[in-house]
């Protein structure tokens, strides 16, 4: 069996221990006693009810058109109504309902500064972003850090 290397870096909650994993994941990271990473995947994998929210995608005519008869047959809107579209995700609705429906995301992604750890975020979306193969290094990995706590604290993270 293969010697790991594990290292250990002070955290928010702590210590966290953690190896790099060059035998099976080129290098990813393998965290042993991570506290928060389960809260943020939950917070993440958390999405909206499109239908209630009265919201759907569309990327073609078609898609457009079923998904416009579905807002009808569900009492968002009626038939002629014009709907809106958010040009960033090809979301269309009404303008209360798109609204709803990316506050949510809002919402949710605040949570992760309040219940998560930068550094084991960090470590997740290295590995989430294949950080470790990728040309820009650990780019988008420390990006999403910066975004979710700032600079400052994007700069304490122990990064690879």
């Amino acid at each position: 069996m293969e010697e790991k290397d594990i290292k250990t870096v002070k955290t928010t909650r702590g210590e966290l221990r953690y190896y790099r994993d060059w035998g099976n994941y080129d290098g990813g990271v393998v965290m042993l006693n991570a506290q928060t990473i389960d809260r943020y995947k939950a917070i993440k994998n958390e999405h909206p009810d499109a239908d209630k929210c009265g919201v759907f995608f569309a990327f073609s005519r078609e898609q457009f058109a079923e998904g416009y008869k579905h807002l009808v047959e569900l009492g968002h809107i009626k038939d002629g109504d014009k709907i809106c579209q958010d040009k960033d995700t090809g979301a269309f609705g009404t303008k209360d309902g798109l609204a709803a429906f990316f506050k949510f995301y809002d919402d949710s992604r605040a949570a992760i500064p309040k219940e998560c750890d930068p550094q084991e975020v960090y470590f997740y979306e290295y590995n989430n972003h294949e950080c470790m193969i990728a040309w820009d290094g650990d780019k988008e990995a420390y990006d999403l850090i910066v975004g979710y706590w700032g600079e400052e604290v994007a700069k304490t993270i122990e990064r690879l």
